[in-house]
């Protein structure tokens, strides 16, 4: 069954970004480590299936920016064209994508899309004392956690402000949290357990067309954080946000990029 959704938000800071609305977040859409990929999840747990596949239509009448949230889905892990039924092309990251469980499109992109993604699953959550002392940086790793999903202030002892991002924080690349400029507190660090992965692949762009390849390594769902050129085949630079690229599990290159990628994700 298709489900049918087509509309346009009153304000487009509230949607996930698209590089037509927002692009000066162009690159961070297409490269933000996974720190801020998730909203914060229910402990419901999720069945057997690793991730969850849905033909959903979305549609951008008028050329104007459409979005739809997953309510199920803790995030989306890929979305490929089915059925485009818009004269407008229909291209991941330019007139359509995913952010976090969102899906979006633009430019009138009409089209029914595969759509997979990591049902809402459960959580593992713990309470943790990481102390900056004397002002200075200070990290902890977090064993078996592979995806962040909330850290919140439990107890502050320090006078000295703890703000989310600004004095404490979490890096999904190294499974760390982390606290600066006299931040002591007890944190409340919730997370989904998982593993980190690194390999090499390559991706084209042939002609300087736009290309794509999913990181599939099923049964297990997968999560992209970082993607650096390892071996660039192509006299066409490649550089990063520009001209190769992630979202979620799939990477993309453009304007004749082809190289070896090293890429780092996350099992779960």
């Amino acid at each position: 069954m298709v489900s049918s959704f087509s509309s346009t938000p009153k304000n487009i800071s509230d949607a996930a970004p698209s590089p037509n609305n927002t692009r000066q977040d162009k690159t961070k859409m297409y490269n933000a480590v996974v720190l801020v990929l998730f909203f914060i999840v229910t402990t419901t747990y999720a069945c057997c299936d690793p991730d969850v596949c849905d033909v959903i239509r979305v549609e951008s009448w008028s050329d104007k920016y459409a979005k739809r949230v997953l309510e199920d889905a803790s995030y989306v892990l890929n979305m490929t064209v089915v059925d485009r039924q818009s004269a407008a092309q229909c291209n991941l990251g330019e007139s359509f994508g995913y952010q976090k469980n969102n899906l979006w499109v633009d430019q009138g992109c009409r089209a029914d899309f595969k759509v997979c993604y990591l049902p809402v699953r459960s959580t593992e959550c713990q309470k943790l004392r990481v102390n900056s002392l004397d002002y200075k940086y200070a990290e902890s790793k977090v064993n078996f956690a592979a995806l962040f999903l909330n850290m919140t202030v439990e107890d502050q002892q320090s006078a000295a402000s703890c703000d989310l991002d600004n004095n404490f924080g979490f890096y999904n690349q190294n499974s760390t949290v982390w606290v600066n400029n006299g931040c002591q507190a007890d944190f409340n660090v919730c997370y989904v357990r998982g593993a980190i992965r690194t390999t090499t692949i390559n991706v084209s762009s042939w002609n300087y067309k736009y290309s794509t390849q999913i990181l599939n390594t099923l049964p297990s769902a997968t999560c992209i954080y970082s993607m650096q050129v390892a071996n660039q085949q192509s006299a066409a630079p490649c550089t990063l946000g520009t001209t190769f690229g992630f979202m979620a599990n799939t990477m993309w290159v453009r304007d004749g990029c082809r190289a070896d990628f090293t890429v780092n994700y996350y099992i779960v």
